[in-house]
C-alpha cells in the first residue's frame, strides 16, 4: 500500500497527528506499505505510532512534525498503581486525545507512565493505560502532556525517513529517555531511521531501548534538553552512521545498559553539555570508527564507573578525532578492560591558556589492558597519557 498525507491534498488530509495516524493504521492493517507525508507543518498532540512493515517518509526539512504547546498540573489526589485516571489540580490545559506522562519525584526512567487521555470529567483525566507504579501527590506528582513524537513499540521492519521533528522545548516539560524521545523505539527489531532531524526536543533526541538491529543514518539531533543519541537497555547490533549530535544539554552519544556489538561510524558529537560519547554498564564489543568528538563540556570519550562484571569493556576505537573537549580526550573509569585505541587523533588544537583538554588518554586505578597503538596524541595541558596505558608507536 502507498498513501499520501497532506495539509490540503493527498489520500488523507489534515495537519495533526490524527490524520497521520489514520494513514499509518490503514497501511498497517493492509500488512505494510509506505505513508508519504507531503511538505507542511503538522502539529502533534500525541505520538505518531508506527506499525509493523510501515515506512513513514517525508520531504526532509520541508516536512515538519511539531510538538504542541505543553500543559501540566499537579495532583489533587494520589494516582495509584493499576489505575487509569488521575485527578489534576487544574485540567484546563488538557484535551481528549493528548499524550501525557504521569510521574512523581520518586520515579523517573521506566517508572514513568506514558498514556493517552480518553475522557475528561471535570479535573479527572482518564487514560488508556494502567499506571506502572504509585504516584504521590505530596512527592511532586505531575501529569504533563509530554510524549515521544514518533514512537515504535513492539514493531519490526519500520522505516522512518526524511522528517524534521521540532520538539518546541521552550514550551514543554522533558520526558525521560527510557520511555520517550523525539524519535523513540522500544522492543523493536530491524528498523531504520534515516535523513531525519530532531531539533529542540524536551528530552532525548533519538532513543531506542530493548532493540535488535536498529540502523540510524544521516540524522541530526540538535539542542535537546537531554541526550542526543541514546541506544540502550539491551540493544544488540545497532548501527549509527553519518549522524550529528550537536549542542545538546547532556551527552552527544550515550550508550546506556547492554549496548553490544554495535558500530558507530563517521558521526559527529560536538559542543554538547557533557560528554561526547559515554559508555558504561555492559556496553561491550562495540566499534567506533571515523567519528569526530569535539568541544564537549566534559570528557570526549567517557567510560563510566562500573564493577568488573558490568564494565564497558572490549571496545575498539579507530581513526577518530577527539579534540578541544573539557576534561580528558578519553577518560576510563571503573574496572574497564581490553580497550584498543588505534590510529586516532587526540589533541587540543589551541594554544596556551585556551587549551581545555587536559589529558589525551587517562586510565583510572582499576582500568586494565588499555592499549594505544599508532595514535597522534598532542598539545594537552597536562599530559598525553595518564595511568596504566600501553602505548605502541
Amino acid at each position: 500500500m502507498f498513501v499520501k498525507v497532506g495539509l490540503d491534498s493527498g489520500d488523507f488530509q489534515g495537519d495533526t497527528n490524527a490524520v497521520i495516524q489514520q494513514a499509518i493504521d490503514a497501511a498497517g492493517a493492509y500488512g505494510g506499505g509506505t505513508v508519504e507525508l507531503l511538505p507542511g507543518t503538522y502539529t502533534l498532540f500525541d505520538s505518531v505510532r508506527l506499525r509493523r512493515n510501515v515506512r513513514l517518509v517525508g520531504a526532509g526539512a520541508d516536512t515538519v512534525l511539531r510538538k504542541c504547546d505543553g500543559a501540566e498540573s499537579g495532583f489533587a489526589i494520589d494516582a495509584d498503581y493499576g489505575q487509569k485516571k488521575v485527578t489534576a489540580k487544574d485540567a484546563s490545559g488538557f484535551g481528549v486525545g493528548m499524550g501525557v506522562v504521569v510521574a512523581d519525584d520518586r520515579g523517573g526512567g521506566w517508572n514513568d507512565t506514558v498514556a493517552t487521555i480518553t475522557l475528561i470529567q471535570g479535573d479527572v483525566l482518564y487514560v488508556d493505560r494502567e499506571f506502572v507504579m504509585d504516584y504521590d501527590a505530596d512527592s511532586g506528582g505531575l501529569v504533563c502532556n509530554s510524549f515521544p513524537l514518533l514512537s515504535g513499540i513492539d514493531v519490526d521492519s519500520v522505516v522512518i525517513e526524511g522528517l524534521a521533528v521540532d520538539g518546541y522545548r521552550e514550551a514543554n516539560r522533558p520526558i525521560d529517555g527510557c520511555v520517550g524521545g523525539g524519535i523513540y523505539l522500544h522492543r523493536a527489531r530491524r528498523c531504520r531511521i534515516a535523513d531525519c532531524a530532531v531539533i529542540d526536543f524536551a528530552g532525548d533526541g533519538v532513543s531506542f531501548q530493548i532493540t535488535q538491529d536498529i540502523e540510524v543514518e544521516r540524522c541530526e539531533v540538535r539542542n535537546a534538553t537531554g541526550l542526543g543519541l541514546h541506544p540502550g537497555t539491551g540493544s544488540a547490533r545497532p548501527v549509527v552512521r553519518n549522524c550529528r549530535s550537536i549542542g545538546n544539554d547532556q551527552d552527544g552519544i550515550f550508550l546506556c545498559w547492554r549496548v553490544q556489538e554495535g558500530r558507530f561510524e563517521n558521526n559527529e558529537s560536538s559542543d554538547n553539555g557533557r560528554h561526547g560519547i559515554s559508555i558504561g554498564h555492559k556496553d561491550t564489543d562495540n566499534l567506533f570508527v571515523g567519528n569526530t568528538i569535539r568541544g564537549n563540556g566534559a570528557h570526549g570519550i567517557y567510560f563510566r564507573d562500573e564493577k568488573a562484571t558490568n564494565a564497558g569493556s572490549r571496545n575498539r576505537f579507530g581513526r577518530n578525532v577527539v579534540e578541544d573537549n573539557r576534561g580528558c580526550g578519553v577518560r576510563v573509569e571503573g574496572h574497564t578492560t581490553d580497550l584498543l585505541f588505534e590510529d586516532n587523533t587526540i589533541r587540543d588544537t589551541r594554544s596556551g591558556g585556551g587549551r581545555t583538554q587536559r589529558i589525551g588518554i587517562s586510565a583510572g586505578e582499576h582500568a586494565a589492558r588499555v592499549r594505544a597503538v599508532h595514535n597522534r596524541i598532542e598539545n594537552h595541558r597536562e599530559a598525553a597519557i595518564e595511568g596504566d596505558v600501553t602505548v605502541e608507536e
